[in-house]
C-alpha cells in the first residue's frame, strides 16, 4: 500500500519545516501569517470536499457521482476566477459562470469522448484548472483595461482581454501535458497513442479557452 511507504520522519521534517516557517513569518508579519492560516485552512477544507466526493464516485461509479463531480470542479473554477476582481463580482459572476459552464461542457465532453471514464475525474480537473488559470488572467486584463487612459472603447478593452489569454494558455499547458503523458505511459499506454490523445485534449482546451473568454467578454460588453 502507497501509504505504508511514506517515510514517517519525512511527514516530520516537513511539519517542522513548516512550524519553522510560520514562526519565522510570526516574528517578520503577523497579519501575513494570519492570512496565510486562513488560506491553508481554506485548502484544507476544499480537499476534503474533493476527497469524499471522489471517494464517493469511486464507490458508487454512477452518472450522478460523475455529475456531482463536474459541478463541484466547476463551481470551485467559478469562484477562483471571480476571487480576483472580488470588487466586481456582482458584475462578473453571470459572464463568468456562463463562460466556464460553456468551456467546462467542451472539456469534459472530450475528456468523455478520448479517454476512459475512470480517468475522467483526474483529466478534466485538470483540464479546469488550465481553463481557470486562463479566465483570471482575462477576466483582470479586462479590469485593467476598463481603468487604462488609453482605452476609449469597449471594442479595444474586448481586444486587450482576450490577447493576452490566447498568449498565455500554453504556459499551463507546458507543464500539466507532460504530467499527464507521463501518467499514461506509466499505466501503460504506448507512446504514439498516448501523443494522440494528448494533441486532441490541447485542442479541445484550446476551443474551450477562446470560447470561454468569447462568453465572458460578451455579455460583460453587452452589459456596458
Amino acid at each position: 500500500m502507497f501509504v505504508s511507504e511514506i517515510s514517517f520522519w519525512g511527514a516530520v521534517l516537513v511539519a517542522c519545516l513548516v512550524l519553522v516557517a510560520s514562526i519565522a513569518l510570526a516574528f517578520i508579519d503577523r497579519q501575513m501569517l494570519r492570512r496565510m492560516l486562513v488560506i491553508f485552512g481554506a485548502t484544507v477544507v476544499q480537499m476534503a470536499v474533493v476527497v469524499a466526493v471522489v471517494w464517493l464516485v469511486y464507490q458508487t461509479n454512477a452518472w450522478w457521482a460523475y455529475m456531482l463531480w463536474f459541478l463541484l470542479v466547476l463551481f470551485l473554477s467559478i469562484c477562483w476566477v471571480l476571487y480576483p476582481v472580488q470588487s466586481l463580482w456582482k458584475k462578473m459572476l453571470r459572464p463568468v459562470s456562463a463562460a466556464m459552464l460553456v468551456g467546462s461542457i467542451v472539456v469534459g465532453g472530450s475528456a468523455m469522448l478520448c479517454l476512459p471514464i475512470s480517468v475522467f475525474l483526474t483529466v478534466y480537473s485538470v483540464l479546469m484548472a488550465c481553463m481557470t488559470a486562463s479566465m483570471i488572467q482575462t477576466m483582470v486584463n479586462y479590469q485593467r483595461s476598463l481603468h487604462s487612459p488609453g482605452t476609449h472603447s469597449s471594442c479595444k478593452s474586448w481586444r486587450e482581454s482576450l490577447l493576452p489569454q490566447i498568449r498565455s494558455m500554453a504556459q499551463p499547458m507546458v507543464m500539466v501535458m507532460p504530467m499527464l503523458y507521463a501518467g499514461m505511459l506509466l499505466g501503460g499506454v504506448s507512446p504514439l497513442l498516448g501523443l494522440i490523445v494528448i494533441l486532441l485534449l490541447i485542442a479541445a482546451s484550446f476551443v474551450a479557452n477562446v470560447l470561454a473568454g468569447v462568453v465572458a467578454l460578451l455579455m460583460l460588453r453587452t452589459r456596458n
